[in-house]
């Protein structure tokens, strides 16, 4: 980046803010971080959102089958899965920050030996995921440099929400159920308060169908035949990658699946690439499938 006045004077600025605080300020004219590695994908997802291409991620190949935004750059490097990062591989990077899940002590302390290590707080949350998502960019923006990025997408999305919930209102929509389907074919995950589906529907206007208790993260494991208990409900469910064949297969010969009010009626959708715990590309994605699909339905609720 050209140091330009402005960039020198908020350099300095910043400078003085570590001095008075008994920081050393020996990075008064760093530029802008570049070398990110981001084991969480929520963080991984708001750097590509902001324009800014991680140097490595966690497992990136399941990342490039489940994430529905950005697709992931060739050049991005995988440094194994989340809760077991390889930590030679790291280091060799020389990343100049890390952002991570909540891991044990002995990894977390391997990580901040390496490199400034952030635990990234998007989940779980007690405020609506959106916003704890949108305050994660905005935070992070700051520390790459691309604040107006941030905000002007922030402010698009937002806008963007608040279309979509006024061209639903338009009509009576139905209850909306978002499951993952357990791959014994007798259980599913629900989305509850806490979750990104349930702040999304909020924020569209819609009713949730799943009523009942959830878990901090927002789930919450019941038999497959209480998806029924809302016989009105439309039901956009998630099959895992890893798991779709044995689902399709099980689901040939389950009456449980096929005896769904939802399922005799056509009221599904598979959602294909999705992952319940995004940041805000993903959980505005998740509102335009969500509205797309009821305004191709083109029928009322309670049909």
């Amino acid at each position: 980046m050209p140091l330009t006045r402005r960039y020198l004077l908020r350099q300095f600025a910043l400078g003085s803010v570590a001095l008075a605080g008994g920081l050393p300020a020996m990075n008064l004219l760093a530029a802008p971080l570049e070398r990110i590695i981001a084991i969480n994908w929520a963080a991984a997802e708001t750097l590509l959102t902001l324009g800014v291409t991680p140097l490595a991620i966690s497992d990136s190949r399941y990342y490039s089958r489940r994430m529905p935004t950005a697709p992931l750059p060739t050049d991005v490097l995988d440094v194994g899965p989340y809760w077991e990062p390889n930590l030679e591989l790291i280091k060799e990077l020389s990343p100049q920050l890390i952002l991570s899940d909540q891991m044990p002590p002995a990894i977390t302390r391997a990580l901040t030996g390496i490199a400034p290590t952030e635990v990234v707080d998007v989940y779980p949350t007690t405020q609506s995921v959106w916003n704890s998502a949108t305050h994660f960019m905005t935070r992070l923006a700051a520390r790459i440099d691309r604040q107006q990025q941030a905000a002007d997408w922030i402010s698009a999305g937002e806008s963007r929400l608040a279309r979509l919930r006024e061209q639903l209102s338009q009509r009576a929509q139905p209850p909306i159920c978002v499951a993952v389907l357990n791959q014994d074919g007798r259980h599913a995950m629900v989305y509850g308060q806490h979750s990104m589906i349930q702040d999304v529907l909020d924020r569209l206007g819609l009713v949730n169908a799943w009523q009942g208790p959830s878990s901090a993260m927002g789930t919450a494991l019941i038999g497959v035949e209480r998806l029924a208990d809302t016989p009105d409900a439309h039901l956009l469910y998630i099959e895992i990658p890893t798991t779709s064949a044995r689902l399709q297969s099980l689901r040939q010969r389950n009456a449980l699946w096929d005896n769904l009010p939802a399922v005799r009626r056509g009221n599904t959708l598979a959602l294909g690439r999705f992952f319940p715990y995004g940041a805000a590309a993903s959980a505005l994605n998740l509102a335009e499938l969500i509205s797309r699909y009821l305004s191709q339905r083109g029928e009322p609720a309670h049909a």
